[in-house]
C-alpha cells in the first residue's frame, strides 16, 4: 500500500542517475498519485502525476525500495533553537500559500496553480519567483511548514578531511588486546556461566579468569588455588562491552529474568498520519479522569488509590486507538505521551505486557493523528511542543468546555458505567463524595493495577465490536456501501480512502520526549550524573577527544521513568540510541528520581563517615609512630660502637635463631608464659637443663653451619 508522506528510491542501471520520489497525494481509489523528485535540493522541480502501478511494480521487481527513514529530518523537524533564530521568515512565506496548498489536486495542475498564485500576488504584492520557491520547499520537504526555513545545515566543509599536525584525542595507558582465542572463550563463559548459571556479568567474569586465564597456583588447606594476572586477560569492562554488543537487550534480559518475562517488556511501536481529509486519524481527542476503583498493591491487602486513565478516540470513527493508565498525578510524561505513543503502537505487542493475545485484526490501530484536541492541562506545557513535527495539530479547548471533545467525554462515562457494574464489590466507586454511613469502596477492594489494565484491554476490545449508538450520524456513502456500524468496520471502511501516512519510529520518541543539555566527556554522555555511550560513538572517537562533531554539549531526548537509555540527534539528522556505559548498569531500569536518590544517599555517607575516617586514621598513625619510635630506639642502643662488619657478620646467625625462636612460638603446642592450662592430649614436658641444652643445640647448629660454607668455598 502506497501512502501519502512515504518515500521511495528508484535505482538506475549505472546508479548515477537514481531517483527519490516522495508521495504528497493519493487518489480515493489509490490509482493514481502525485510525486516529488526530491533527489537534488538545489534542482527543486514540480510535482507531477504519476499511476500507483508503476512504482507497485518497480516495488515487486526490486527496482525501487521505500525508504525507512526521513532523508531530510533535519530541515524538516530542526531544533527549538534553530526554529526561534528563522521562524520569522518561514511564518512570512508560510502565510503566502497556506490557503492554497489546501486546495489539493487542484493544486498540482499547472493551469489552476497559475490562476491562484496570481491571486496571492495580487494580494501580498510580491512576485511569482517567491510563490513558486515557498511551493516547491513545502512539496519537496513533505507538506511539512518547516520546510521554508532557511536551510543552513549544508554550509561549511562538510564531509572534508582535516589534517591534524597532533594526534587527536587523549594518550591512555596500553591495555589488554583482544584476540580470536579471547572472543571463543567469551563465547563459552557466556553460555556455561550467564545462560546455564544464571550468573551475573563479573561473577561471570571471575569464573571466566579462573578456568580460562589461570597460572600454576599454590595449595591452601588442602585446594589447588588458581593464580589470576589481571594484565594478561581481558578485563570485566571488555567482556562486559562485548557481551553487551554481541546480544541484544532482550536476549541479554532473557538470560536475567527469562524468555518470558523478557518478552512482555517489549512491542513493536508503528507509526502513521493522516491528511486533511476527514476519515480515520483526522482528529484525534484526548482526555484522562481517574477511574473510579480503588486498587490494591500487589500483596493483596494495601490499597493504593484510584488509577487515572487517559483514553485516545478518532473522531471519525468512534473508535478508542489509544490508553494509558497511571497511579501517578495527570501528567505529559505520566500520561499524555503515553497515551500518544500506544496510539501508534502495535496493540499485538502491547497487551503481551498483561498476558492478553489477541490478532492483529482485534485492535487494528496504529497511526497519529492530523489534529489532536486536548484540554488546558498536560497538552498545554511544553513538552507537547514537539508533536508539531510529527505534522500534528495540537487545540487546546477553553476552560470548562467539555462539550467541545465530546467523544472522548462520553466514553468515560461508558468506562465509569462499566466498572460500577462488574467491579461493584471489589472497590468500585459509586459516589464521588460519599455520605455518612456509606461503606468504603477500599475495604472491598480487590483487584490489581495489572488486573485493571487487562479488565480496561477487554472492555476497549469490547467497545471497538460494539455497535455505535443511535443518534450516530449515518453519511448516503455509509448507506450505499452497507458499512456495518461498529468502530472497527468503520475505521477499516474508512482506510480506502488513502488518509494514512507514516513516520519513522526513533523520529515519534525524539519528537514526544522532553529534552535538555548533556556534556560529552571521556566517560561518556555525562547527562544527571549518569555517562551513556553507543557504538557509533566509540568508533568515532566522540569520548577520546570529548566532543560530538565539534561540540562538548549536546542536546538529548530522554524519558525521566527510565534511565536506561537517551536519544540523540547528529548534525545530518540521524538519531542515535545511547545506553548506560557499564560503570552505571547497575541503574537500569530505574527512574531518574530513585537515582538522584541513590547519589544523594551516597554523598551523606561519605560526609557522615568522613570525621570518623580521619580519626580511624589518627588512631592508626599515633600507634605505629610510637612502635617505630621504641624499635629504632632499641636498635641504636644495640648497634652503638659496632662497625658494619659486625653487623653483617651475626646477620646470618640471628636471622636462624630469630626463624627457630618464631617457629617454635607459633607451633600448635606452644604454651603461653604464665599460664596454667595445659591441653589434656599433649604430655607435660619435664624441663631439666632448659638453657644449656638451648645453648649448646645453638652452638652445635652454628658449628654446622660454619662448617658448611667452609666446605663449599673450597670447592
Amino acid at each position: 500500500m502506497i501512502l501519502e508522506g512515504s518515500a521511495y528510491h528508484l535505482s538506475s542501471l549505472n546508479g548515477s542517475n537514481d531517483l527519490i520520489l516522495r508521495v504528497l497525494w493519493c487518489s480515493e481509489d489509490g490509482s493514481k498519485i502525485i510525486v516529488m523528485n526530491t533527489t537534488n535540493s538545489e534542482h527543486m522541480e514540480f510535482p507531477y502525476i504519476l499511476d500507483s502501478e508503476e512504482l507497485i511494480s518497480d516495488l515487486q521487481q526490486e527496482k525501487a525500495f521505500k525508504l525507512n527513514h526521513e532523508p531530510d529530518q533535519q530541515i524538516m523537524y530542526p531544533t527549538d533553537e534553530y526554529i526561534s533564530k528563522h521562524v520569522e521568515s518561514r511564518d512570512s512565506k508560510w502565510d503566502l500559500i497556506k490557503d492554497i496548498v489546501q486546495m489539493e489536486p487542484e493544486i498540482y495542475d499547472p493551469k489552476v496553480r497559475w490562476q491562484l498564485i496570481k491571486n496571492v500576488m495580487e494580494k501580498y504584492k510580491v512576485k511569482e519567483n517567491i510563490i513558486y520557491d515557498a511551493l516547491k520547499r513545502y512539496w519537496f520537504y513533505g507538506k511539512n511548514m518547516n520546510g521554508l526555513l532557511n536551510n543552513y545545515h549544508d554550509c561549511g566543509s562538510k564531509g572534508e578531511e582535516r589534517e591534524y599536525n597532533n594526534r587527536p584525542g587523549r594518550k591512555g595507558p596500553n591495555i589488554y588486546q583482544l584476540t580470536e582465542s579471547d572472543i571463543s572463550n567469551f563465547q563459552d563463559a557466556v553460555s556455561k556461566y550467564i545462560i546455564e548459571g544464571r550468573l551475573n556479568i563479573r561473577d561471570a567474569h571471575q569464573q571466566l579468569l579462573e578456568n580460562y586465564y589461570k597460572k600454576p597456583g599454590y595449595r591452601l588447606r588442602g585446594v589447588l588455588v588458581p593464580i589470576i594476572v589481571e594484565s594478561e586477560a581481558p578485563s570485566e569492562r571488555q567482556f562486559r562491552y562485548w557481551y553487551n554488543k554481541e546480544y541484544p537487550f532482550k536476549t541479554r534480559k532473557a538470560h536475567k529474568v527469562g524468555r518470558r518475562n523478557a518478552e512482555k517488556d517489549f512491542r513493536a511501536l508503528l507509526s502513521s498520519n493522516s491528511v486533511f481529509v476527514e476519515g480515520p486519524g483526522a482528529l484525534y481527542q484526548i482526555d484522562s479522569t481517574p477511574s473510579d476503583v480503588d486498587v490494591v498493591a500487589i500483596d493483596g491487602r494495601t490499597t493504593i488509590g484510584r488509577p487515572t486513565t487517559f483514553i485516545v478516540k478518532d473522531v471519525f470513527a468512534r473508535k478508542v486507538v489509544g490508553y494509558s493508565s497511571s497511579l501517578k498525578h495527570p501528567s505529559w510524561i505520566e500520561g499524555a505521551m503515553m497515551a500518544l505513543e500506544n496510539a501508534a503502537a502495535n496493540k499485538v505487542e502491547y497487551c503481551k505486557k498483561f498476558n492478553v493475545d489477541i490478532n492483529e485484526e482485534d485492535w487494528p490501530a496504529a497511526n497519529l493523528p492530523r489534529e489532536i484536541v486536548a484540554d488546558r492541562g498536560e497538552m498545554k506545557s511544553k513538552y507537547p511542543n514537539g508533536i508539531v513535527t510529527l505534522g500534528i495539530r495540537v487545540a487546546n479547548t477553553p476552560s470548562y468546555r467539555p462539550e467541545l471533545k465530546a467523544v472522548v467525554e462520553q466514553h468515560f462515562r461508558i468506562k465509569n458505567d462499566m466498572i460500577k457494574r462488574i467491579l461493584g464489590k471489589a472497590g468500585a466507586i459509586s459516589k464521588v463524595k460519599r455520605d455518612p454511613g456509606d461503606p468504603d469502596p477500599s475495604d472491598t477492594a480487590a483487584i490489581t493495577f495489572d488486573t485493571f489494565n487487562r479488565i480496561m484491554i477487554e472492555h476497549i476490545l469490547a467497545f471497538n465490536k460494539m455497535s455505535l449508538p443511535r443518534e450516530f450520524l449515518v453519511t448516503p456513502e455509509m448507506f450505499k456501501e452497507n458499512v456495518e456500524l461498529t468502530p472497527n468496520a468503520l475505521w477499516e471502511w474508512g482506510k480506502k480512502r488513502m488518509l494514512l501516512h507514516e513516520r519513522p519510529t526513533s523520529t515519534i520518541h525524539y519528537a514526544l520526549l522532553p529534552k535538555e543539555t548533556a556534556k560529552v566527556t571521556r566517560f561518556g554522555i555525562e547527562f544527571k550524573k549518569l555517562c551513556y555511550s553507543c557504538e557509533i560513538g566509540e568508533e568515532k572517537g566522540w569520548f577520546d577527544c570529548e566532543s560530538i562533531e565539534g561540540s562538548s554539549r549536546i542536546t538529548v531526548a530522554f524519558d525521566s521513568r527510565n534511565c536506561s537509555q537517551i536519544l540523540i540527534q547528529l548534525k545530518d539528522a540521524s538519531l542515535i540510541y545511547c545506553r548506560l556505559t557499564p560503570k552505571y548498569q547497575e541503574y537500569e531500569n530505574l527512574c531518574y528520581e530513585d537515582v538522584k536518590a541513590i547519589f544523594e544517599f551516597r554523598n551523606e555517607q561519605y560526609k557522615d563517615n568522613s570525621n570518623s575516617n580521619k580519626q580511624t586514621k589518627a588512631e592508626f598513625n599515633a600507634i605505629s609512630s610510637n612502635l617505630i619510635k621504641e624499635d629504632v630506639k632499641k636498635t641504636k642502643v644495640e648497634n652503638l660502637g659496632k662497625s658494619k662488619s659486625e653487623k653483617r657478620s651475626e646477620k646470618r646467625a640471628k636471622r636462624v635463631n630469630e626463624a627457630m625462636k618464631r617457629s617454635s612460638q607459633s607451633a600448635l603446642t606452644a604454651v603461653a608464659k604464665g599460664s596454667d592450662h595445659h591441653e589434656s592430649r599433649a604430655p607435660q614436658t619435664v624441663v631439666v637443663n632448659k638453657i644449656e641444652l638451648s645453648n649448646n643445640m645453638n652452638d652445635f647448629l652454628k658449628n654446622k653451619y660454619e662448617n658448611m660454607r667452609k666446605e663449599m668455598g673450597s670447592v
